[in-house]
Formats: structure tokens, sequence, C-alpha cells
């Protein structure tokens, strides 16, 4: 990572990232483990390694500690499958106890799971081939802590009573998620690798947020998510 006052310290950020998803979850999943199928440990488990290892990395980079750091970057080609493997049969529950959520609502947390996993994949690959170039490397790998931030944040601001429903805590989510991208791309606003990184998943997740709330009328999805889910309607 670069030698900057922020990227040295962004472990620090990260760090911030990983108690908001704890927070977010502590009621659906940290706080009934004893009472959790294996499906969700898988998913749990490889998500929370992976917050962990966004804020090992930058810190061993930080202590000059680059053999380590590579070796636990290898690492993820094991990990980033089995999060993916997970996230998907996340969703395939989901459709399945469909009766346990609001009318429709799960088609539309599938499309979100859906394209967040694909922007997770994009962004890890891209982080894997400019692996030498750490600029970019370093933002890529950041830009990855958005995804697991979004229903994490949007649990708070329901559990908080910020937000008078679901939609609306899904809404804020994503509003602060933007706020955020658009402060750190003023902040490095003369930085072309910004123009690579923070933008582009900017753009992509206003768009996530845009089509969200149309995913569960489009026929063609429900249809798609039924036949993966292998879930019969009524």
């Amino acid at each position: 990572m670069t030698k900057s006052k922020f990227y040295n310290n962004v472990y620090l950020y990260l760090i911030i990232g990983l108690i908001i998803v704890f927070w977010g979850f502590s009621k659906s999943y940290f706080g009934k483990l004893d009472k959790t199928s294996l499906p969700y440990h898988i998913h749990g488990i490889s998500a929370t390694l992976w917050m962990i290892i966004l804020i090992i990395q930058p810190y061993l980079y930080r202590i000059n500690k680059l053999k380590i750091h590579k070796y636990l970057g290898w690492s993820t080609l094991v990990l980033v499958p089995t999060i993916i493997l997970g996230g998907f049969e996340m969703m395939k529950l989901m459709i399945q106890n469909q009766e346990n959520y609001p009318p429709n609502i799960v088609y539309r947390l599938a499309f979100i799971d859906a394209v967040t996993l694909l922007g997770f994949i994009i962004i890890y690959l891209l982080a894997l081939f400019y692996r030498k170039n750490l600029k970019l490397h370093a933002r890529f790998m950041v830009c990855t802590i958005f995804g697991p931030l979004n229903p994490a944040l949007t649990r708070i601001f329901f559990s908080l009573g910020l937000a008078g429903n679901f939609n609306e805590s899904l809404t804020y989510s994503y509003l602060l998620i933007e706020i955020v991208l658009m402060l750190l791309i003023w902040k490095e606003r003369t930085m072309k690798e910004m123009k690579f990184t923070y933008l582009p998943v900017l753009i992509f997740t206003v768009i996530q947020h845009v089509l969200m709330y149309s995913a569960q009328n489009w026929n063609w999805w429900v249809t798609l998510m039924n036949e993966i889910a292998d879930y019969q309607m009524n």
C-alpha cells in the first residue's frame, strides 16, 4: 500500500467497518450461534474472515511483514470461493423460506445479494491482477468492505428505529455508503487511481440502489430465482 497518511492507517478505518458488521448482525447471527445451521455458519465465518484479512493485510504491510502479507493474500484463493458459494446458498435459502419475510421482498434482497457478489468477484479479481501496483491494489481491497456494510447498516438503522420500515433502512444504508464513497472520491480527486476504483464502485452502487426498488417486480428475475432455489410458488 502507499505510504500516504490515509493508507498508513487504513486498517483503523477497516476495523470500524468490522465493528459495524458485528453490530448489524449481532442479533440475527452472532447472538444465536448455537441455533444456527451449517450453511449460515459457512457464510458468516467466511465473510468475517475476509474482513479480518482486510484489516491484517495493510497492517502487515505497514510493519514491513511482506512475506506474511503475501502468503495471507494467496490464502484468499480458497476463502473467496467459499464466500461466493456461501452467499449463493444464502440466496437460495432465503427464496425457499420466503414465508418468513414480507411479501416478495426476498426477490429484491436476492437481487442485492447477486449484484453485490458479482461486484465482489470483479473487484477481487482486479485486486489480484494489480497486486504489484500497490496504489491500485490497496484501493480495490478497500472497496470490498462496502458489500458487507450494506446489510449490516440496514439492520442497524431498522433496529435503532431510525427508519420506519425495512425499505427505508435499505435506502439509508445505500445513501450512507454513497456519501462515504463521494467523500473518498473528493479526498483523492487528484489521484488517478481513484478513477479506476472508488468512482466506478460509486456508479455501480448507485445503479444497484436505483434498480433494487423494482427488482421484485421483474417476472424474469422472480422466475430465475425460483428455478435456482427450486421453489414452487403456490
